[in-house]
């Protein structure tokens, strides 16, 4: 009796070991699953070397779209494609006075001639090629005398920005103007009727308004504008009419219709 006891016991042990080694092998078995031994012996997590982002994941300024306001000008260049104007043809009417000591002796011009070709390189700036007619007269104490003046030359426009100006203000859409180039003179009278010929260098500055008509196609212009010269005969006297020298430059008052596209 005491002998089956025994066995009784030492199975029941046995069986108690088997069920611990057991239960060891299955815990071992699951951590191997979820961390794998490398190499070294170590976890994979710990051991693995962290990626180096590469050049465009990288966080800097000089990176970044915006650095260099390539939104604004975006923008910009947006809206002149959309509203501006490029290429633009005008004839022009008005009025020519001498001014200074010329001024007394010259009659006024009218009507005065234009035509213009523009260009505009954005809302703000643009350039002119122009050519002008304006005929005058005056009489030197013995006869009556015939002036033509022919001018050409180059200007640059700019408009000022109306964009938080008053509605008028923005719908006249004011600009200032200058440029360089030259006038001819050719002066003929009754007894002498060859033309005597001058040219000269001249300068002019000056601004107007521009009213839209239908925009971008058409545009009506108001501009004053002064001209500067130095013909030969400036330095001539006329005394019988009290006129000292003929020094002094041009004033004109321009009326322009301007096609644009």
């Amino acid at each position: 009796m005491r002998a089956c006891t025994t066995i009784s016991e030492s199975r029941s042990l046995k069986q108690t070991v088997l069920s611990l080694l057991l239960a060891c092998a299955l815990w071992s078995g699951n951590v191997y699953a979820q961390n794998p031994p490398t190499e070294s012996g170590g976890n994979t997590e710990q051991s693995a070397p962290k990626e180096t982002p590469s050049l465009f994941e990288q966080d800097s300024p000089y990176l970044e779209y915006g650095d260099f306001n390539m939104n604004e000008e975006e923008t910009e260049d947006t809206l002149y494609l959309q509203y501006g104007r490029y290429f633009g043809f005008s004839l022009g009417l008005g009025y020519q006075s001498a001014t200074g000591n010329r001024g007394k002796l010259y009659q006024s011009a009218l009507p005065r001639f234009d035509a213009r070709m523009q260009y505009w390189f954005n809302f703000h700036f643009a350039a002119e090629l122009g050519i002008f007619f304006a005929n005058h007269e005056f009489f030197d104490g013995t006869q009556n005398n015939q002036v033509r003046l022919i001018g050409y030359g180059f200007g640059l426009k700019y408009y000022f920005d109306t964009i938080n100006a008053s509605a008028p203000v923005s719908f006249a859409n004011p600009f200032l103007v200058g440029g360089v180039g030259a006038i001819s003179k050719s002066e003929t009278n009754i007894m002498n009727p060859g033309p005597l010929s001058d040219s000269t260098f001249s300068a002019r500055v000056g601004g107007g308004l521009e009213f839209p008509i239908s925009h971008k196609k058409t545009y009506l212009s108001l501009e004053a504008l002064y001209h500067t010269q130095n013909f030969g005969d400036s330095a001539d006297s006329y005394e019988k009419i009290n006129v000292p020298d003929l020094t002094g430059g041009f004033f004109t008052l321009m009326l322009h219709l301007m096609f644009v596209w």
